[in-house]
Protein backbone atom coordinates (compact mmCIF):
# COMPACT_ATOMS: atom_id res chain seq x y z
CA UNK A 1 0.00 0.00 0.00
CA UNK A 2 1.34 3.12 -0.77
CA UNK A 3 1.79 6.06 1.88
CA UNK A 4 -0.61 9.29 1.65
CA UNK A 5 0.66 12.35 1.38
CA UNK A 6 0.52 13.27 4.98
CA UNK A 7 2.08 10.13 5.94
CA UNK A 8 5.17 10.78 3.35
CA UNK A 9 5.63 14.32 4.77
CA UNK A 10 5.55 13.34 8.33
CA UNK A 11 8.28 11.00 7.33
CA UNK A 12 10.36 13.52 5.55
CA UNK A 13 10.16 16.29 8.67
CA UNK A 14 10.81 13.34 11.13
CA UNK A 15 13.77 12.20 9.41
CA UNK A 16 14.67 15.85 9.24
CA UNK A 17 14.30 16.20 13.28
CA UNK A 18 15.78 13.16 13.92
CA UNK A 19 19.24 13.96 12.25
CA UNK A 20 19.23 18.24 13.07
CA UNK A 21 17.55 17.53 17.38
CA UNK A 22 21.64 17.01 18.43
CA UNK A 23 23.28 19.51 16.04
CA UNK A 24 24.06 22.88 17.06
CA UNK A 25 21.61 24.54 14.46
CA UNK A 26 19.78 27.42 14.78
CA UNK A 27 16.30 26.48 17.34
CA UNK A 28 14.13 28.11 14.80
CA UNK A 29 14.91 25.63 12.27
CA UNK A 30 13.96 22.65 15.29
CA UNK A 31 10.73 24.41 16.08
CA UNK A 32 9.45 24.35 12.51
CA UNK A 33 9.88 20.92 12.33
CA UNK A 34 7.71 20.61 15.79
CA UNK A 35 5.49 22.65 14.39
CA UNK A 36 5.14 20.84 10.83
CA UNK A 37 4.82 17.70 12.93
CA UNK A 38 1.85 18.83 14.95
CA UNK A 39 -0.06 20.31 12.19
CA UNK A 40 0.08 16.79 10.59
CA UNK A 41 -0.74 14.84 13.26
CA UNK A 42 -3.85 17.05 13.71
CA UNK A 43 -4.43 16.99 9.76
CA UNK A 44 -5.92 20.68 10.50
CA UNK A 45 -4.32 21.73 7.10
CA UNK A 46 -3.08 19.97 3.82
CA UNK A 47 0.31 18.07 3.43
CA UNK A 48 1.11 19.98 0.58
CA UNK A 49 0.72 23.59 2.64
CA UNK A 50 2.24 22.08 5.65
CA UNK A 51 5.65 21.21 3.08
CA UNK A 52 5.51 24.23 1.50
CA UNK A 53 5.42 26.32 5.39
CA UNK A 54 8.42 23.86 6.41
CA UNK A 55 10.40 25.32 3.51
CA UNK A 56 9.89 28.84 3.59
CA UNK A 57 10.37 28.57 7.32
CA UNK A 58 13.56 26.90 6.56
CA UNK A 59 14.91 28.77 3.82
CA UNK A 60 14.89 31.72 5.80
CA UNK A 61 16.97 30.39 8.71
CA UNK A 62 19.27 29.20 6.68
CA UNK A 63 19.77 31.99 3.79
CA UNK A 64 22.80 33.62 6.49
CA UNK A 65 24.71 30.33 5.65
CA UNK A 66 25.42 29.20 9.66
CA UNK A 67 22.59 26.69 9.60
CA UNK A 68 24.14 23.95 6.70
CA UNK A 69 21.69 21.19 6.79
CA UNK A 70 24.11 19.06 4.94
CA UNK A 71 22.96 16.64 1.47
CA UNK A 72 21.08 14.52 3.13
CA UNK A 73 18.36 17.38 4.46
CA UNK A 74 18.63 19.39 1.14
CA UNK A 75 17.81 15.92 -0.78
CA UNK A 76 14.54 15.73 2.05
CA UNK A 77 14.28 19.72 1.30
CA UNK A 78 13.49 18.97 -2.43
CA UNK A 79 11.30 15.87 -1.80
CA UNK A 80 9.57 18.53 0.25
CA UNK A 81 9.08 21.29 -2.70
CA UNK A 82 8.23 18.32 -4.86
CA UNK A 83 4.87 17.44 -2.48
CA UNK A 84 4.03 21.22 -2.09
CA UNK A 85 3.31 21.04 -6.06
CA UNK A 86 1.57 17.63 -5.83
CA UNK A 87 -1.96 15.86 -6.28
CA UNK A 88 -2.92 18.76 -7.78
CA UNK A 89 -3.03 21.48 -4.92
CA UNK A 90 -2.41 24.81 -6.05
CA UNK A 91 -0.70 27.81 -4.91
CA UNK A 92 -0.94 30.96 -5.69
CA UNK A 93 1.49 34.21 -5.55
CA UNK A 94 1.40 33.76 -2.19
CA UNK A 95 2.54 29.52 -1.84
CA UNK A 96 5.83 27.99 -1.98
CA UNK A 97 8.94 30.03 -2.30
CA UNK A 98 7.26 33.07 -1.08
CA UNK A 99 9.18 33.40 2.82
CA UNK A 100 5.95 35.47 4.14
CA UNK A 101 4.22 31.89 3.99
CA UNK A 102 5.94 29.77 6.50
CA UNK A 103 5.43 28.35 10.14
Amino acid sequence: MSKTINEQVFEIIDEMYNDLAHKEIDQHIKDILLIAAKHLSTEDMPAQVVAAKTVNGITIWTMNGKNLLGNENAERIRKLMRIARSEGYKWNATGLGSLGVQF
